[in-house]
């Protein structure tokens, strides 16, 4: 049989760690990656719902102030960025 010294030892032990850290990095890099893309699929229904309210009137001053959008004192109404003075 074959016996490792202590040098041998030393490295298998060191490859085995950066193995297993390895490891690790790619599985909290794949869990971030997740909880990522849940919230942007959370944000992007709750921009949906928004612009919804915003098309049928029911936004105040300032849920439209915070969303980015400019309110029109006249109409009563919000308009998002990619709606101010288009097609008016």
């Amino acid at each position: 049989m074959m016996q490792f010294g202590l040098v041998e030892k030393l490295i298998v032990s060191a490859v085995g760690v950066m193995i297993i850290a390895g490891l690790y990095f790619a599985w909290s890099e794949h869990q971030r990656d997740i909880g990522a893309s849940s919230e942007r699929a959370k944000q992007e229904k709750e921009n949906a719902r928004f612009r919804v309210r915003v098309n049928k009137g029911v936004v105040n001053y300032d849920t439209c102030d915070r969303a980015g959008g400019m309110w029109d004192f006249r109409k009563s109404a919000c308009q998002l960025a990619g709606t101010v003075g288009g097609g008016e």
